[in-house]
């Protein structure tokens, strides 16, 4: 009777901790996701990359883009940031569970550079762009993530439409 009693308090303590485990990746989840974007903000690919896994996927949904390897991403990463060199992500929220995490934000930024090998001239037009990026999570490292957001509605901010 003593080692049942006993047997239900530990299992009845041990509960708080499970959920305490949960909580702490799902805290962890939010914090790489904020991580991605103040990785953005600092303009430096090398940062971004770190929060990445060895083996990762990203992709551009609405340009249909995707990069598996670091090199690549890299220069993905500065050549968006060139086009747009005052370039600036805003956090407008942020929700996550154990495995994956989703950051909404708003791009913002100014049409001063442009993209001329996509023929995108600079037209030096401020915009505020809001998208969406869904990433997987695993050990602490972003496997996946994919960037939602409205080519037209660029193109249209930025002054080429």
């Amino acid at each position: 009777m003593k080692l049942n009693l006993a047997l239900s308090v530990l299992f009845i303590l041990a509960i708080p901790f499970t959920n305490c485990s949960e909580k702490n990746s799902v805290y962890k989840n939010e914090s790489i996701a904020k991580s991605f974007i103040e990785a953005w903000n600092s303009h430096d690919a090398n940062r971004i990359n770190s929060l990445l896994a060895d083996e990762f996927m990203y992709i551009e949904v609405c340009s249909g883009r995707s990069y598996s390897d670091t090199s690549t991403f890299s220069a993905y990463v500065n050549g968006t940031l060139a086009g747009i060199p005052d370039s600036e992500f805003e956090i407008v929220s942020v929700i996550a569970n154990e495995q994956f995490a989703a950051v909404e934000w708003i791009w913002k930024g100014t049409n001063s550079v442009g993209w001329e090998y996509m023929g995108i001239p600079a037209t030096n037009k401020y915009f505020e762009l809001p998208g969406v990026s869904v990433m997987k999570i695993e050990n602490q490292k972003i496997v996946r993530n994919c960037d939602y957001w409205d080519w037209n509605s660029f193109m249209q901010l930025i002054g080429t439409k």
